[in-house]
């Protein structure tokens, strides 16, 4: 008689991790949907009202202070913060997002917003499947994609005074292959998080995790937009 591999014993521990760190990812990609859901719904619904927009465009600086703080509040509150308390965070977070990209949206295309978007979940779909099934050990580039987007956001800041489009193409160009590595790099470490069997790690990370895919989604997003956009 035949013993399939599965049943073996010394199999046992890797089917039940792997079934854990799957059950995990879909739990981080449910969040993620329903995230992007609202963000969309949000900007979709301000941009057919102009007061909001105008709104919008007067407490700006105000709204993005408060997505970041959300998102430093979520990173490093994590312990002290319930699952409830998490979850509810994100979604704040998410339809604060959907009402600043209602003007940002207003300034392209819609064949622009489409196509920067059809390529996002792309090159998503596809980095975040490398980093789920490739074998290199990404955890080494950690340090480097982090000095690199420092440096992004340098240059951001500097070309908001300069306005030289070069560089505008060049940070755009560059942004998109940060955040398309980031995608790799972030779903294989959250792999790594969904190998513990803590119910609270579990649930937490799972509201933690849909929160970076999504800031990487989003950031891509934004690049590829850039990208688009640049003949308008």
């Amino acid at each position: 008689m035949n013993q399939q591999p599965y049943l073996t014993e010394q199999n046992e521990p890797a089917v039940s991790s792997a079934a854990l760190a799957k059950s995990f990812m879909n739990r981080v990609y449910m969040w993620m949907a329903v995230s992007m859901l609202l963000t969309a719904g949000t900007a979709a619904y301000a941009v057919q009202d102009i007061e909001i927009v105008q709104w919008v465009l007067e407490h700006w600086l105000m709204l993005c202070l408060g997505t970041l703080g959300i998102v430093f509040g979520m990173s490093f509150g994590a312990s002290r913060l319930s699952f409830g308390a998490l979850a509810l965070l994100l979604l704040l977070f998410s339809f604060m997002e959907g009402l600043i990209f209602g003007p940002i949206l207003l300034s392209y295309s819609q064949d622009t917003v489409c196509k920067a978007f059809g390529c996002t979940a792309l090159m998503f779909g596809g980095m975040s499947i490398f980093g789920a099934l490739t074998k290199r050990d990404l955890s080494t580039m950690g340090r480097t994609l982090i000095t690199l987007f420092i440096g992004l956001l340098g240059a951001l800041i500097i070309n908001i005074f300069w306005g030289n489009s070069m560089l505008d193409l060049g940070i755009s160009c560059a942004g998109v292959v940060i955040f398309a590595l980031f995608t790799a790099y972030d779903t294989q470490n959250l792999l790594k998080i969904g190998l513990c069997d803590d119910p609270t790690v579990q649930s937490k990370g799972a509201v933690l995790g849909a929160l970076t895919l999504y800031l990487d989604f989003i950031n891509l997003f934004l690049m590829l937009l850039r990208l688009f956009g640049r003949d308008e």
